[in-house]
């Protein structure tokens, strides 16, 4: 039977106070502790709590030109625009390079929900193509299956932190074919190879500052490209994007304050409960139920504000850091599989991969399982992704090396 929607909201609110019941009965530390805001520290917070007391901040150009300026060139790309999440920036790459209603773009099969969407959003139709599982990016054999006339992009990924292993043979391929390369750094920001930073041999690229990502604003993005022609297409959509709301921004600084205490501080599992209370309210989820339902949300498209550029300036002085203790700890998990006798994922020559994740292929039932992990090696792994379009499940024929990825991949943290 339909629930009415009053009921529905009742529902909600009693879920959301038995939740509130657990949690203060017993705190517990949640797997994702080790996943996410793990580049957050105190600093980040009192930048959090000035602006919170600093409204008219909020939205300054000046600041915002100043983060797009810094990322450019830590990022070595000439031009570069900071909206409100990555997903927004997947969304000026589609306006900048003109795809039309109709249009084809070739997509891993393996990925999250949100960069479907910004091509549904957009009417571009998505061809999805299957990846390889050395580094878990789009295979090129693959790709040359899927190209059709109304093909015109290519959308290329560097998935956890890994630099793709057919990375130059795509772009090649691209070229051949006069199509497009956009490049998903979400997981890669910072990560090399042959010298230059990852985002700066396809068309354009976008970078993720959500929560979970190789730095964090909670949420946040950045796209970049080194072509003046594409350039004043990104300045357009910028110039035209809104601002998210004083509400909205609040929420995000608070949520900075909230998962700090949560996720980072040396006493989280006892701090983290007392923040939550705190601010229950204001925490969110940077996917939201509209998007998982295929809806665009009416903040989708905003530019990234000053309040929360100042964040991420903050962040940028610190991901060359945390990127070497990434890869200190890819070492270490290196040894553990020759130890464990696990296939290590494969660092492509002249790369410098920043290891978001460390990412196996273990059998099925330990996946569906992780308690053996709670004794070797006592660190509760993620499973990104449980379907093809993390968290969506939705079918996505064709795809047997993403299926297997799905029930077989998972991933250790590099950062404690």
């Amino acid at each position: 039977m339909p629930v009415a929607a009053a009921d529905r909201g009742y529902l909600r609110r009693a879920n959301n106070k038995i939740k509130t019941i657990v949690h203060k009965v017993k705190y517990i530390a949640r797997p994702t502790a080790q996943l996410v805001c793990r580049t957050l520290d105190y600093d980040d917070v009192l930048i959090a709590q000035k602006q919170l007391k600093n409204h008219r901040q909020w939205i300054d150009s000046s600041i915002e030109s100043e983060f797009a300026k810094k990322f450019s060139q830590w990022n070595q790309s000439k031009y570069a625009f900071p909206f409100l999440s990555g997903r927004a920036s997947l969304s000026a790459c589609i306006f900048a390079l003109g795809l039309m209603p109709g249009d084809e773009v070739i997509v891993p099969g393996f990925t999250c929900i949100v960069v479907p969407n910004a091509f549904d959003f957009a009417q571009v139709k998505v061809v999805y193509c299957d990846i390889e599982l050395e580094t878990y990016g789009l295979d090129v054999e693959e790709i040359k299956k899927h190209i059709t006339p109304k093909t015109k992009a290519i959308l290329l990924h560097h998935l956890f932190g890994l630099v793709c292993r057919d990375y130059m043979a795509i772009i090649e391929l691209a070229r051949r074919n006069n199509l497009y390369v956009i490049e998903d750094c979400a997981h890669s920001t910072g990560a090399f190879y042959k010298g230059t930073r990852v985002g700066n041999y396809g068309d354009l690229a976008f970078y993720s500052s959500e929560l979970s990502k190789i730095f964090n604003t909670i949420q946040g993005g950045v796209v970049t490209t080194n072509d003046s022609f594409l350039a004043k297409g990104l300045s357009r959509f910028y110039e035209h994007a809104p601002y998210p709301d004083f509400e909205r921004i609040e929420n995000q600084l608070h949520n900075v304050i909230v998962n700090y205490y949560r996720f980072k501080h040396p006493l989280r599992n006892h701090l983290g409960i007392k923040y939550e209370l705190r601010y229950k309210d204001k925490i969110y989820d940077s996917t939201t139920e509209e998007e998982i339902m295929g809806i665009k949300p009416k903040d989708y498209g905003c530019k990234m504000p000053a309040a929360i550029s100042l964040l991420a300036i903050n962040q940028l002085s610190k991901i060359d850091y945390y990127n070497r203790k990434r890869r200190q700890a890819a070492k270490r998990w290196d040894a553990w599989c020759v130890g464990m006798g696990y296939q290590k994922p494969k660092v492509v020559e002249h790369s410098a991969p920043v290891f978001l994740r460390y990412p196996i292929l273990v059998d099925e039932e330990k996946k569906r399982d992780l308690s053996w992990s709670t004794k070797n090696p006592k660190i509760t792994p993620g499973r990104w992704f449980l379907t093809n379009l993390h968290p969506v499940k939705r079918v996505v024929p064709g795809c047997p090396n993403a299926d297997k990825a799905v029930r077989q991949c998972i991933n250790f943290p590099t950062l404690l």
